[in-house]
């Protein structure tokens, strides 16, 4: 009997991921695809996407039209929202020990994350196992007792669907999940309960949120309040809505602007949100990636896997300390010459470590003239950095994407394979490899555009250390961006180039890129749409915080409305 109900539960669930939209009379006999937050999806993150089409217009301030970039459409729960959503249901107990989400690993963008047999496979046996869980302590879960009757576990049911959903759960879907546990009850009552709530972890209506809405109103539709509850705590904390605000969706009072706004101030106090907010942005830098970077191991032997968790560690401290402790302006991660370093990081920094043990981390000062905030990490410079030596592609990269958002480069030739592969191998510097691509008239044009933000970093080892001279012979770090109109100007090192940035709004805006498009799974956003330039324009003057940040995207109709189809 279990090897049959779990093979017609995952029959069913795999037509369910198949569904290429809501309206699909093949999905609605299934559980959670009725009702307004049903969803599915054909092979990709988001369905009814449009994140390049013609809505957006630039604002050009005043009251030019910022017509919505996103069409109507469901999305996709990363694996790590995924997971945080079961632990916040059932628990610690719910998740495998070896399939625990590590937030400092996150991806930033959903790239490669599509709805296949693999991924409905994954999910589906995360939640049996979840479900599984529950055994050992029903009770507990469900405030059912073991041998308990069906008004109990209606009752636990009812309430458990409502907030896996984040909506409420109409009658068609409760009739398909009285049917699921009275199956599972044949075996047990524990085993119908907890079959039932196998079923509505795999369900299409847990991996996804929906964007719908209710009627257009012209080209603009605004989305329901349970659908802006659901994104702004998928945004903010990487994981359902908590009681408070799942509570202001139901009652209707998160169609309020106002209520809309105070939730997000409630939640923006919670550490997890800091932290998460934290790490969506150390995502969106890609320092996750220096865990997975290696270094010749006789060139640089105290590059460990100790040295790394303290670098990236370094970066959470510092964040911790600048936007939230001391609320400081976005800029200050540019410009600070204040970190936090234990024993191992002291030694790459060249500093006194002051702290009781090796391990703890303490606040220390950099000299003024080498270190400028995070450009100058260790851990950002040896995740940029190959196994041997320095990278001013990737270094040049990082500024050019991560850090000032100026647009992506197309990636070389695949004829230029050969003789990148030489050019890399070659007994050069890495100025001597720019000035080689800087006379080839295939690489030029491209490399022009990146290259010398690298080269400002040459100071910098494979492993972040400062130095001025390699292999005896001074560093030239100089560098003219004057083909560059953003950053345009004449830089002597990374210190002046990072100080000449945070004078600006090129970094803050930056950062409100990389935060709507974690937000809104829009990752075609650029920083001169208006939805970016909008934001920046609500910032009180001189006070260009994270705080401030978020609210303005939270109360932004970036963050609300979407486009009718067309």
């Amino acid at each position: 009997m279990e090897t049959s109900i779990h093979s017609g539960l995952a029959s069913r669930l795999l037509r369910a991921a198949a569904c290429t939209s809501l309206l699909v009379a093949g999905c609605v006999g299934d559980i959670g695809a009725g009702g307004s937050g049903s969803s599915g999806s054909s092979g990709s993150s988001s369905a009814g996407a449009n994140p390049t089409g013609g809505g957006t217009s630039s604002s050009g301030g005043g009251d030019a039209v910022c017509n919505p970039r996103l069409e109507r459409r469901v999305v996709l729960l990363a694996d790590l929202q995924f997971m945080n959503a079961i632990r916040d249901l059932l628990g610690d107990e719910a998740i495998e020990a070896e399939q625990a989400p590590d937030a400092r690993l996150k991806p930033f963008a959903k790239k490669g994350l599509v709805v296949g047999t693999s991924l409905v496979h994954t999910r589906l046996a995360r939640a049996a196992y979840a479900a599984e869980s529950i055994s050992g302590r029903f009770e507990q879960v469900t405030g059912c007792a073991p041998d308990g009757d069906d008004a109990c576990a209606k009752t636990f049911l009812t309430k458990f669907a409502q907030r896996a959903f984040r909506r409420p759960v109409d009658e068609t879907e409760l009739d398909n999940l009285w049917s699921v546990y009275a199956l599972g009850k044949e075996q047990s009552y524990e085993r119908g309960v907890s079959l039932a709530v196998e079923a509505l972890i795999a369900s299409p209506s847990f991996s996804y949120r929906t964007e719908l809405g209710g009627a257009a109103d012209g080209d603009v539709v605004k989305l329901a309040a349970h659908e802006v509850a659901s994104e702004l705590s998928f945004f903010l904390t990487d994981s359902l809505p908590d009681a408070e605000l799942a509570a202001a969706a139901d009652s209707g009072a998160l169609n309020d602007p106002e209520e809309l706004a105070r939730q997000a101030e409630r939640l923006l106090e919670k550490p997890e949100t800091r932290s998460t907010l934290n790490t969506t942005l150390i995502a969106a830098w890609g320092l996750s990636n220096l865990f997975g970077t290696v270094k010749d191991r006789g060139l640089f032997p105290e590059y460990t896997p100790a040295l790394q968790a303290s670098m990236f560690h370094e970066t959470e401290l510092l964040l911790e300390d600048l936007l939230w402790s001391r609320e400081a302006d976005v800029s200050a991660l540019l410009t600070t010459r204040e970190t936090f370093v234990n024993r191992v990081l002291a030694e790459v920094y060249g500093v006194e470590h002051t702290g009781a043990s090796p391990e703890e981390f303490t606040k220390v000062e950099l000299p003024a003239d080498e270190r400028a905030g995070i450009l100058t990490q260790p851990g950002l410079l040896a995740a940029l950095a190959r196994t041997d030596n320095t990278s001013v592609v990737a270094r040049g990269l990082f500024v050019r994407g991560a850090m000032l958002c100026l647009g992506k480069i197309p990636s070389p030739p695949e004829a230029l394979s050969d003789a990148i592969k030489e050019l890399l191998e070659a007994d050069m510097t890495e100025r001597e490899r720019a000035d080689a691509r800087a006379a080839n008239s295939t690489c030029a044009a491209c490399h022009a555009q990146f290259d010398a933000f690298g080269l400002l970093l040459e100071n910098y080892d494979p492993v972040g250390r400062y130095r001025d001279t390699l292999d005896g012979e001074p560093i030239d770090a100089r560098v003219n961006l004057g083909n560059i109109a953003e950053v345009a100007g004449s830089y002597s090192s990374a210190v002046e180039f990072a100080e000449a940035v945070a004078q600006n709004d090129g970094f803050a805006a930056c950062i409100t890129r990389h935060l709507l498009t974690y937000g809104t799974d829009d990752e075609a956003l650029q920083t001169r749409d208006c939805q970016v330039e909008r934001v920046i324009e609500a910032l009180p003057e001189g006070q260009r915080t994270l705080t401030n940040v978020v609210k303005a995207i939270v109360a932004s109709p970036a963050l609300t409305e979407r486009a009718r189809e067309e």
